[in-house]
């Protein structure tokens, strides 16, 4: 039962057989790991359980980890056995939960597993990825009220259904001996039959229709706030470039930058208007600038980046290394931006480093460096960024007098690195700190997949609804795209594919932040406080807290 549902629940986030998910398999892909955990005789077989799900689920939705570089041993193994520890400790707890009463046990489940999604998704293991919520970003109307709840309130409504599916399946699974213990611990005194349909046979609709009410608010919400234009204060001509050549391979450096300038002077030269930036994607440049003056003077040979940077005559906005300080050696992956004079204007140091790929632990204790460069064949790692910074640009309007056009007022972009735009809370603090506009570089072209795109593509589709702003996703190799504050794509490239989009992306600006922006993820954390007071409540009926009574007096 565990492996069927690790395999469906694989099938229902983004994969190679449904690229942006499916979420009428997301409604039951939990349903049976809930099941075999709540008839489960013991913690032990919970435990036993959630290993294997929580190992399996991840090699199969995660499987295009296997080509992160030459450690893809690491990578894919790494992240198996942290959800196989990650599940091992939720297996039991979620176990537990079913000896609630019946007429809130699925919410109970349901709040369990938000909070896990919530808890799996910060701190520095945070790996925001496979969220069961994220397969109805395919229905544009049904996640326009995160900008008041996150992502966390689809998550609740995906896990209750799947918890009062997983209670239909309890009389099949669980032994009679389970099934009274659950019943004993939930309800008391109460038949077993009956204990599991309370009631009538009517209850697992009675159970959904409060599901469907919360749904329909979801839907008439999202209606309203499609229908309602959202205020653009500026149009800013971008040309983002996609130059689908992995710079991580021995030797292809020079190539890699030569295909970024051609694609840039050819979408530059194509544009009927003027470009107001053209942005290339993460780490393009595998050198400081402008440490490495003289070998970007130099490279690429034919017409070295320097001289392109006078011809091309706009702004680049590049993901490169920043160094900070020369002599610790404290290095950024950075976002930088280069002005029409060629000189390093500002950067951005990613804040949120991938754990035991960009950042580990102890790195400056000899042994464990040593461990890692010799073993593993990871030398070295970036330092993290201090602040948040944002990147000004002046761009050209719509309004024109007898000299030409005429530049509007300037704006501010933040741009989240690589996967910071799966993480809520970054997107959030951009906009916080002022962004008007979202511009993401990643580099995913080392996954050969289109699930790992895909999967990145559809967490960060989440971002631009929650706080209302166009997110641009410029990439090597995809899935570049321009996604408005509603989500909707606006205009996106081809996945591993040369070329280049050029394109006039909205700026918005509503009069006050969303609600979401304001108060952030309040939804998990009071989930989590409400797992906290079952947890008492277990305890107090399992006789492990006193209760005092009115008649018992205190005692001196």
């Amino acid at each position: 039962m565990v492996l069927a549902t690790a395999l469906v629940y694989s099938l229902a986030v983004p994969n190679e057989f449904f690229t942006v998910g499916n979420p009428l398999l997301a409604l039951i892909g939990l349903a049976g790991y809930f099941a075999a955990l709540a008839a489960a005789p013991s913690n032990r077989e919970a435990r036993r359980l959630g290993a294997l799900f929580g190992a399996v689920s991840t090699i199969l939705s995660n499987y295009w980890l296997m080509f992160f570089g030459d450690f893809s041993v690491w990578t894919l193994g790494g992240a198996s056995l942290g959800y196989a520890i990650y599940h091992t400790l939720l297996g039991p707890i979620l176990r537990r939960t079913w000896e609630n009463p019946p007429a809130w046990r699925a919410v109970a489940i349901a709040v369990v597993w938000t909070g896990y999604e919530y808890f799996k998704s910060i701190g520095f293991l945070a790996y925001p990825w496979g969220l069961i919520a994220y397969p109805a970003a395919i229905v544009p109307v049904l996640i326009q009220h995160v900008d008041i709840t996150g992502v966390w309130a689809l998550s609740f409504v995906f896990a209750t259904v799947n918890a009062v599916f997983a209670e239909r399946m309890l009389p099949i699974l669980a032994s009679p001996q389970r099934l009274a213990e659950i019943g004993s611990a939930g309800m008391g005194h109460v038949e077993i039959p009956s204990e599991f349909s309370p009631g009538s046979r009517w209850w697992p609709i009675r159970q959904l229709g409060w599901i469907a009410a919360i749904v329909v608010l979801m839907l008439g919400y999202g209606a309203v706030r499609l229908a309602t234009p959202i205020p653009e204060i500026a149009r800013v001509r971008l040309v983002l470039v996609q130059q689908n050549v992995n710079a991580w391979q021995r030797g292809r450096e020079e190539d890699a930058l030569r295909a970024a300038q051609r694609l840039s002077l050819d979408g530059v030269a194509a544009s009927p208007e003027p470009v107001d930036l053209v942005v290339w994607s993460e780490t393009s440049l595998r050198r400081p600038f402008p440490e490495y003056i003289g070998f970007y003077a130099t490279t690429p040979p034919e017409q070295p980046l320097t001289r392109f940077l006078e011809e091309i005559g706009v702004p680049l906005l590049t993901g490169a290394p920043f160094l900070a300080d020369a002599d610790s050696w404290e290095i950024y992956n950075a976002a930088i931006l280069i002005g029409t004079d060629g000189q390093l204007k500002q950067h951005y140091g990613k804040q949120h480093l991938v754990p035991f790929a960009e950042s580990i632990p102890f790195w400056n204790v000899p042994g464990v460096r040593a461990f890692f460069q010799e073993v593993i064949g990871l030398y070295g790692v970036w330092s993290v960024g201090p602040e948040y910074r944002l990147f000004e640009i002046t761009p050209y309007g719509s309004r024109a007098d007898e000299s030409g056009p005429v530049p509007s007022e300037p704006i501010q972009i933040g741009a989240p690195i690589c996967f910071e735009d799966a993480f809520a809370y970054l997107v959030r603090g951009f906009v916080l700190s002022g962004a008007d506009l979202l511009i993401n570089l990643t580099d995913n072209s080392w996954s050969n997949t289109n699930s790992a795109q895909f999967q990145h593509f559809v967490a960060a589709q989440f971002r631009p609804v929650e706080v209302r702003r166009t997110l641009v996703r410029s990439t090597n190799s995809g899935l570049t795209a321009v996604l408005d504050a509603h989500g909707r794509v606006i205009a996106e490239l081809p996945m591993f594919e040369q070329g280049t989009l050029t394109v006039d992306v909205p700026v918005y600006r509503e009069e006050h932040l969303t609600f979401y922006t304001r108060f952030g993820d309040y939804l998990p954390q009071l989930f989590l406080l409400i797992w906290l007071a079952m947890v008492g409540y277990q305890a107090r009926r399992d006789g492990y807290l006193p209760v005092l009574r009115r008649d018992e007096k205190k005692p001196r």
